[in-house]
């Protein structure tokens, strides 16, 4: 049987251990759409390319 006088309270350690997987999980929710706070979060941009602009020919070299 293991004696548990003089042995240290890792409360603190376990505490921030359970608030780094919850907040983990809170985020992977919100990835994945199951809950909504940051709207469109996760979700893929639509990336757009309708600009005009074309390189401009020279007749001088630029140095």
């Amino acid at each position: 049987m293991p004696r548990l006088v003089g042995k240290k309270n890792n409360s603190a350690l376990y505490t921030g251990l359970a608030m780094l997987i919850a907040a983990a999980g809170v985020v992977a929710l919100e990835y994945f759409g199951v809950i909504d706070f940051a709207p469109n979060f996760g979700k893929d941009a639509e990336v757009k390319s309708d600009s005009t602009n074309q390189p401009i020919k020279t007749s001088r070299p630029i140095n």
